[in-house]
C-alpha cells in the first residue's frame, strides 16, 4: 500500500496529479477535466478562500452541494488550507441548514442554487454569509443554454437576492493573483464534519481526519482485487453524495487518489450513466440497491458493448435484495468475469469500507471479510470478546475510525472500549473463517413474547421471494405476544392471494414462530430517508398513529 503518513487528502490528490496531470479526473455531463486542471481549480478556489473571505485553518465551511465539479473543487480547496468541510445534504430545509451551521460554528455556507430558491425569503438574514452554485458551470456549450433556459424561473427569484441581499454566486468570486498556504496534515485532527444517526441512533456530528479517508481510500485496488495499472486511468460511476460517508470516501476521493476518475451524477438517471459508460472506461461502479436496481431495467445498460471494461461492483448504503443480487450476477457477465455485485460493511463512524466481499475473499449471506490492518472482534453487553458463531455487538479497529463525536465526549467515551474498538451497535457473527455476518442493529430488535426479533432477517428472507420487490418488518402490537410482526411488501405483476401464501409459507419454514409476520399489507412503494434507506422509523409512527398509539 502506497504510504499515507503525514498527508492531507489534497496532498494525496496533488501526488496523484502530478503523476497523471493528462488523465481525466472528473467526467461531467460531456465535459472532461483532467488532473492537471482539476487541481488548478483547487488551487485557485483555496487562494480565494484563504485571502478574498479571510478563512483559516480550523475553521468550518459548510458545503450542501449536490455531485457537481463544485463540490470537490470547494472539498479539497478547504482541505488544503487546513480548514474543515461540514458536509451536509444540499437540499436540506433552511431550518436544518440554520441550525448545523450555528452547531458547528461554520464561518460560511455553500448552497445548491435550486434549494436556497425554495427558501429564498428565509436566508435573508444570513446571506451574506452564504454562496451559491450552480449545476451549469461545468456544463458543454449547448447543455449549460438549455439548463440555463430551463431554470430561468429560479434565476430570477434569486435575482434580486443575490444584487441587493448578500447573495453571491461561487463562480463570481474574484481570483486572487496570490499562492494559497498548503496546511500539513495533523494526526487525528478532523478534517470533516458528517451527520449520522450515530451508533446509539441519536443524530450526531462526527470529525474524520485526513487520515481516516486516505486509510480506507488507498485500499481501493485491494476491494476492486486487481492491480493500480489495471484502474489507472479508467472511470468510477460517483452517484452516491458527498455528503454521505461512502460517497465522499469511496466514490469520491478513493477514485482521484488511486488515478481513476470520477463519473459524476448529479441526480441519478439510467441515461446518465449510459452516457458515462459511451465515453469513458467505466470499471467500478458503487451504488445503493434502487441504482442496481434501475440499471437491470434499462436495455441500453444491459446491452451496451462498453460494459466489457466493468470490473466490479458494490452495493452499500443498504442491504441488496438477495434476488436482485442474483439477476445482476446473472444478466451482468461475461466469459470468464462475471462482474458481480458485492456488498461490504463500514458505518460514518469509520468511514466507508471495514470488511468487504471481493473475488478473493466472498461468502454468501456475509457482508465481507476485514480489508488489510482492519481487525473485527464480537462482544457481549460486558465487552467479553465472543468465540466465532456466537451472536454480539460488532466492534472494529480501523486506522479509518473517527476522531470522536462533535462536543460531545460522553457519547464518544461510550462508543469505544476499552482497549480502543469501536462499538458499532450492530448485531451479529464472525465465522471460523473469519468472514462477518451482519444481523441487525442493535437499537433495531423488537420483542415478540419476550423473544428478540430482528426485522432485516425477516426482510431479507421475504425479499427472496420471487416477485418482491421491497419489503418492511415493523412491529404491531398483540394481545398474547405483547408485540408481532407486521411487514409491507411492494411487488409487482403479482396475484396478491398467491404472494401472501408464498411469503406465509416461506416464513414459516425458515423463521422462528415469533418471527413470522402476523400481517401483511401490500403497497405501491415504500418511503425512503435521504441516504436511500427503507424509512422504517417513518413507516412505523404512521402505523402507530393509525393504530391511535
Amino acid at each position: 500500500m502506497e504510504s499515507i503518513n503525514d498527508k492531507t487528502m489534497y496532498q494525496a490528490l496533488k501526488e496523484a496529479a502530478l503523476d497523471f496531470p493528462f488523465g481525466t479526473a472528473i467526467y461531467y455531463q460531456g465535459k472532461k477535466i483532467s488532473y492537471r486542471s482539476f487541481i488548478k481549480k483547487i488551487d485557485k478556489m483555496a487562494a480565494i478562500l484563504q485571502y478574498n473571505l479571510g478563512v483559516k485553518a480550523g475553521d468550518v465551511i459548510l458545503l450542501a452541494q449536490p455531485n457537481i465539479p463544485d463540490v470537490l473543487i470547494l472539498f479539497y480547496a478547504i482541505n488544503k488550507i487546513g480548514a474543515i468541510a461540514n458536509m451536509v445534504h444540499p437540499f436540506t430545509p433552511y431550518n436544518q441548514i440554520a441550525a448545523i451551521y450555528k452547531k458547528t460554528k461554520s464561518k460560511y455556507a455553500f448552497l445548491f442554487e435550486q434549494r436556497v430558491a425554495k427558501e429564498v425569503e428565509a436566508y435573508r438574514e444570513s446571506a451574506v454569509h452564504c454562496y451559491v452554485t450552480r449545476v451549469e458551470n461545468y456544463l458543454p456549450f449547448f447543455k449549460k443554454i438549455v439548463y440555463h433556459f430551463m431554470n430561468r424561473k429560479i434565476r430570477k427569484k434569486l435575482g434580486s437576492y443575490i444584487k441587493f441581499k448578500g447573495f453571491k454566486y461561487v463562480h463570481k468570486l474574484k481570483c486572487v493573483n496570490k499562492k494559497s498556504v498548503e496546511a500539513p496534515n495533523l494526526t487525528k485532527q478532523t478534517a470533516v464534519l458528517l451527520h449520522s444517526g450515530s451508533t446509539t441512533g441519536a443524530p450526531k456530528t462526527i470529525c474524520v481526519s485526513n487520515d481516516a479517508f486516505n486509510f480506507t481510500s488507498y485500499k481501493a485496488c485491494e476491494f476492486v482485487d486487481c492491480k493500480p495499472e489495471d484502474i489507472r486511468g479508467t472511470m468510477m460511476l460517483t452517484v452516491l453524495p458527498s455528503f454521505h460517508g461512502f460517497g465522499l470516501c469511496m466514490a469520491m476521493h478513493a477514485p482521484l487518489i488511486n488515478r481513476f476518475g470520477c463519473g459524476l451524477v448529479p441526480k441519478f438517471s439510467t441515461k446518465d450513466v449510459v452516457n458515462i459508460m459511451n465515453h469513458n472506461k467505466m470499471s467500478v461502479i458503487i451504488g445503493i440497491p434502487k441504482i442496481y436496481e434501475a440499471l437491470l431495467n434499462d436495455p441500453k445498460f444491459v446491452n451496451n458493448k462498453r460494459l466489457k471494461h466493468l470490473k466490479v461492483c458494490f452495493c452499500g448504503g443498504d442491504s441488496m435484495n438477495v434476488s436482485l443480487k442474483e439477476r445482476w450476477d446473472k444478466t451482468i457477465k461475461a466469459d470468464n468475469h462475471h462482474r458481480q455485485v458485492f456488498e461490504g460493511y463500514g458505518l460514518t463512524e469509520a468511514i466507508s469500507v471495514n470488511c468487504v466481499n471481493t473475488y478473493a475473499h466472498n461468502k454468501k449471506g456475509s457482508i465481507g471479510y476485514p480489508a488489510s490492518e482492519v481487525k473485527f472482534k464480537i462482544i457481549d453487553e460486558n465487552e467479553n470478546a465472543l468465540k466465532p458463531g456466537e451472536l454480539g455487538e460488532i466492534c472494529i479497529l480501523s486506522g479509518s475510525v473517527m476522531v470522536h463525536y462533535y462536543e460531545d465526549a460522553k457519547a464518544t467515551k461510550a462508543t469505544f472500549t476499552k482497549d480502543g474498538y469501536l462499538k458499532t451497535g450492530d448485531i451479529g457473527y464472525i465465522d471460523s473463517d473469519g468472514f462477518i455476518f451482519f444481523k441487525q442493529r442493535k437499537k433495531r430488535v423488537i420483542k415478540v413474547s419476550g423473544v428478540g426479533v430482528f426485522p432485516s432477517e425477516v426482510e431479507q428472507l421475504v425479499e427472496s421471494v420471487p416477485g418482491v420487490e421491497a419489503c418492511c418488518a415493523i412491529r404491531i402490537p398483540d394481545e398474547k405476544l405483547v408485540n408481532a410482526i407486521k411487514i409491507y411488501v411492494v411487488a409487482k405483476f403479482y396475484d396478491e392471494q398467491g404472494m401472501r401464501r408464498a411469503i406465509m409459507a416461506k416464513c414459516q419454514q425458515y423463521l422462528i414462530r415469533w418471527s413470522v409476520p402476523k400481517e401483511i399489507e401490500f403497497v405501491d412503494e415504500l418511503p425512503y430517508t435521504m441516504l436511500g434507506k427503507v424509512d422504517f422509523v417513518k413507516i412505523q409512527k404512521e402505523e402507530d398513529a393509525k393504530r391511535g398509539l
